[in-house]
């Protein structure tokens, strides 16, 4: 099976052009146009089949160890017992807290096992010496090539985990506090905020008060800027159309040979053509959504008080 790295992309396209390999400033210029016809592909279609990635992130179980001291107006509050790991980035629930209740603080600083912990701004409502309290993590880093999700699976319920854009689930956090399973996420951030060249963060709701597994399906970026022995992420099958994408643009832009130019450009697009009808085909053509009869009769013989686990039995969900 061929394995094209850049190397034999940029070899291949500048015999074409009848260019030395040896020389270096054409080469480069070619390498520009390679990957600039490389993003350009990315960009064709939202959810090319060969940028599916998977991930797995398991869910942090809460701290609710001793009691909290915090006074209004501080941004320092103590523990009377130092959570065992770092609580930095997680988010704090001061039960004592009756004048504003239900906030909820972002913890800034804290060192694993210390008593003392800096919020991202100052307590506010109640002064508590020894108030029970409970710390969630809430949000979670997803893999530095995230590109967007597709989809985020957890367990033990009918209905799918929902994803949601991050302002409605801003707005379900600023009443509900409940915990337990994740039932809805949202991509939104980053793990240093602002900067995008860190992981892009995925927060979820309720807060999580135990470890649970979330299955990740996302859509990877493109490589950095490839060159050398790097492999391009389209697959081998396809190659062939970043070659002609590269030439329909190095004709006319290197040789002023815009015949040839518009020649590679009308192949550069039938061969897109045939990837996109590929991906559809990876996407089964989706219509109408099919009645779901099988889970309607097992519904309905369930309010009647018919319905039997049979082979369902060690299979039904235990949480619906």
């Amino acid at each position: 099976m061929a394995s094209l790295t850049y190397s034999d992309v940029q070899t291949r396209v500048a015999n074409h052009l009848r260019i030395p390999t040896g020389n270096t400033t054409e080469m480069t210029k070619l390498g520009a146009l390679i990957n600039e016809v490389y993003r350009d592909i990315g960009m064709k279609y939202p959810n090319w089949w060969w940028l599916r990635k998977h991930a797995v992130i398991n869910t942090t179980a809460d701290i609710t160890d001793g009691t909290i001291a915090a006074t209004n107006g501080s941004t320092t509050v103590t523990f009377t017992t130092g959570p065992t790991d770092t609580a930095a980035g997680k988010v704090l629930l001061v039960t004592g807290n009756v004048d504003d209740a239900g906030a909820i603080y972002r913890i800034l600083t804290h060192t694993a096992g210390a008593t003392t912990a800096t919020l991202d701004a100052a307590y506010t409502g109640t002064t508590v010496t020894a108030s029970a309290y409970a710390i969630y993590q809430d949000r979670y880093n997803l893999p530095t090539d995230t590109k967007s999700l597709r989809a985020v699976r957890r367990y033990g319920y009918i209905e799918p985990l929902r994803i949601v854009g991050p302002e409605e689930l801003d707005a379900v956090k600023g009443y509900d506090t409940s915990v337990g399973k994740p039932l809805a996420a949202a991509l939104r951030d980053f793990s240093t905020t602002g900067d995008p060249t860190t992981a892009r963060q995925l927060i979820v709701h309720p807060y999580p008060d135990a470890t649970y597994r979330l299955d990740i399906e996302y859509l990877q970026t493109l490589n950095t800027e490839v060159s050398s022995t790097t492999r391009f992420l389209i697959p081998d099958d396809y190659i062939q159309i970043l070659i002609y994408g590269a030439l329909s643009r190095a004709y006319p832009v290197m040789l002023s040979d815009t015949t040839r130019g518009l020649y590679y450009a009308g192949l550069y697009n039938e061969g897109l053509g045939q990837m996109v009808a590929t991906q559809r085909q990876q996407e089964g053509f989706p219509t109408t959504q099919p009645d779901d009869t099988y889970r309607r009769f097992f519904q309905r013989d369930r309010r009647r008080g018919r319905m039997t686990l049979r082979s369902l039995f060690g299979r039904w969900p235990a949480e619906y």
